[in-house]
């Protein structure tokens, strides 16, 4: 139920102060006030606007009357705690006439939702008429048009469908430069494009930013990614100068991050800091809104973990000086007491295959409450995640494995299908780490070296989030890693629940050099084996040491449990049990004689490349029918007067730069005699 104001209408002296800031014209059209002038509500009153200054604007009759009565809007978006948190921070601050709004909020939190939910407000209260959006890589592009709105069987689906159609936000398209970026017959439109774009491209989104001055909501999401050029200590992007540049243009700026700073430890974009209360060389985000994991857990959005930690016995072998007649020495010590030598100990296959198989058997553990459930596993570079794969293929046969990696074009689509088909585990470097929406993801694996706690954060977000298609108490996310201490320090941080950010662990320092002093061969050394030895657990509230954890499995598996270990050292303390014996060996997973034949949507843009491919394919086979064949001669002047002819039957030119037009052209290549 909306709180009214109980004064409906604005005072005799509201009036005149808002005839006298409006300096007697229409805050609309300019025009010069009448005697019939309206003193208007900017948030409808209906909608809880309070009769105040900050939300009156003087409006002349004919535009007030183009405004109309109050629309009363049945949407079924009910936002959570923090949503309504951003929408309604936005609007207050911009009715104080604030430019920036900076969201602080953990993965998880529905921060997609959150602004998409805030431009359809803005929208409604004409406020803006688009919103101009900048994400870091090409699928969460793709992944925000697709998921707010989509057409498939002549229907309309997607997040938008929670809004109540009669005004809405329309479409959010996936744009790289084409013009115009937002059509002029569709106000309410918007974009979504990626910081790399906007650096490649920045004059056509510059330009498209002064031609809708004031009109417009900038979203910077993932804004960590983001850097000032101009900030003392450097380290800024090309990306963050000109966010700048279209924040002067816009009406308000939304900026949405999951840490304080970025990766490097330096501002984000357009923020500003106070003093840390204790730690002078600390400097805290100033945001307006946030949502940390322990909001998730409370609220019911995000899932509890259980962290198992294998640790590896690590040799590290130095080459002795022949001047000094000193011999070689071998060095073995444990991973979890040192993890500088991460990245060979990771590489070493006694390591990381070891940890491969744990997350597989907790991916089975977990498809025994639901087939749809998933894993993903992150990798150093894509060499390593390639071996991975194919380790998994010659162990696993009857694993549904996905790969996803940069240098594979068709990496995006992977990411998309990964989430609408039937598949087992993904594995990745990074393009599955920032914003990725899968809430089937349940195990997080986890073989990368990154250790701040920004990226950490990030990866395990993906097995964090609530699906629901299944009940939330009965969820939780299983994180495999190696037990070195960096990671026990994402472990606590986890645990307290820490409301300032997600900056974990500080850079490594220099190591300090002695000035003045002769320069010094450094030894030859180097890791010469690893291998994983013993795994501990832990879960939000439990801790498990190596033999507990591993007496626990074999209970599990002598009895056929899927529950987490920490889960079920709890049920057998209930119970009074205490239980010792050798794990069997786990049958396979049963496979679902049901595979989804839905592909993932698609956006704009891949649908009209799918039409001119097709379109392409058509006449080529037009001419093979006809005896042109590729590579005779005289097939190229074929194709150039095919090409025109289907172009002028479709009233297009070129090729096609809407999806209704890609369709006629298709259409006209398939009707060519």
């Amino acid at each position: 139920m909306v709180e009214r104001d109980p004064q409906r209408l604005f005072s005799q002296s509201q009036r005149n102060i808002l005839f006298d800031l409006a300096e007697g014209r229409c805050q609309r059209c300019s025009a010069a006030l009448g005697d019939g002038w309206q003193a208007d509500h900017m948030v409808p009153w209906a909608d809880g606007g309070r009769t105040e200054i900050e939300n009156g604007q003087a409006l002349c009759e004919l535009c007030n009357r183009r405004k109309g009565r109050q629309v009363h809007y049945t949407d079924e978006f009910d936002p959570r705690p923090f949503q309504r948190e951003v929408s309604d921070q936005v609007f207050d601050r911009i009715h104080a006439n604030e430019k920036l709004t900076v969201v602080l909020a953990s993965p998880g939190s529905g921060k997609t939702l959150a602004y998409q939910g805030t431009g359809t407000r803005l929208f409604r209260a004409d406020l803006i008429d688009h919103v101009a959006i900048f994400v870091p890589r090409v699928s969460l592009a793709e992944q925000c048009e697709t998921g707010w709105m989509y057409q498939r069987t002549g229907s309309m689906h997607g997040l938008c469908t929670l809004f109540d159609a009669t005004k809405r936000l329309g479409k959010i398209r996936h744009k790289v430069k084409e013009k115009p970026l937002t059509p002029l017959s569709e106000p309410g439109s918007g974009f979504v494009s990626t910081y790399s774009a906007l650096v490649t491209n920045a004059s056509v989104f510059l330009e498209w930013a002064r031609r809708h001055e004031g009109r417009f909501l900038l979203v910077a999401d993932e804004a960590q990614f983001c850097g000032d050029s101009k900030d003392e200590e450097g380290g800024g992007t090309k990306a963050g100068e000109l966010i700048k540049q279209m924040h002067e243009f816009s009406r308000h700026a939304l900026l949405l991050t999951g840490t304080p700073n970025r990766a490097d430890n330096q501002p984000l974009i357009l923020a500003d800091y106070e003093p840390h209360l204790t730690n002078p060389r600390r400097r805290v985000l100033i945001h307006h809104a946030e949502a940390s994991y322990a909001n998730g857990i409370a609220e019911g959005y995000l899932r509890k973990f259980e962290m198992q930690r294998t640790n590896a016995r690590v040799a590290k072998r130095t080459l002795g000086a022949p001047d000094t007649g000193a011999g070689d020495t071998l060095l073995e010590y444990n991973l979890s007491d040192d993890g500088s030598e991460l990245i060979p100990v990771l590489r070493d296959e006694k390591v990381w295959k070891p940890l491969v198989d744990d997350v597989v058997r907790a991916v089975r553990d977990k498809q025994k409450f639901n087939t749809a459930y998933r894993g993903l596993i992150s990798c150093m570079q894509q060499a390593d995640a390639k071996k991975v794969q194919k380790y998994l293929q010659q162990r696993y046969p009857d694993l549904r494995v996905a790969l996803a990696v940069s240098s594979d074009a068709n990496a995006p689509q992977e990411l998309a299908d990964f989430k609408v088909k039937q598949m087992d585990l993904l594995v990745t470097v990074r393009m599955a780490f920032i914003g990725y929406d899968c809430p089937q993801i349940t195990v997080v694996g986890i073989l990368t070296n990154y250790r701040d706690g920004g990226h950490l954060s990030q990866l395990v977000g993906r097995g964090l989030r609530v699906w629901k298609d299944m009940p939330p108490r009965e969820q939780s996310c299983v994180i495999v890693a190696p037990d070195d201490p960096k990671m026990q320090g994402f472990l606590d941080l986890l645990r307290e629940q820490n409301d300032e950010g997600v900056k974990i662990f500080e850079e490594r320092e220099e190591q300090e050099k002695s000035e003045g002093s002769e320069p010094v061969q450094e030894e030859l050394s180097f890791i010469e084996s690893a291998v994983a030895t013993d795994t501990r657990a832990a879960s939000n509230e439990v801790d498990m040491d190596a033999d507990e954890t591993l007496m626990v499995e074999h209970i599990k598996r002598a009895v056929d449990s899927a529950e987490t270990v920490t889960t079920l050292k709890r049920a057998i303390e209930l119970a009074g049990v205490m239980l010792k014996q050798n794990p069997p060996v786990p049958a396979p997973r049963p496979q679902s004689d049901a595979e989804a034949v839905a592909g993932a949507p698609k956006t704009e843009r891949q649908e009209i490349a799918d039409f001119n491919a097709k379109t392409s394919e058509a006449i080529n086979q037009y001419l093979y029918r006809s005896g042109v064949k590729p590579g005779s001669s005289g097939y190229q002047d074929a194709v150039m007067k095919a090409t025109a002819r289907v172009n002028e039957v479709s009233c297009a030119a070129g090729e096609a730069n809407t999806v209704e037009k890609a369709s006629r052209r298709f259409r006209a290549a398939l009707a060519l005699q």
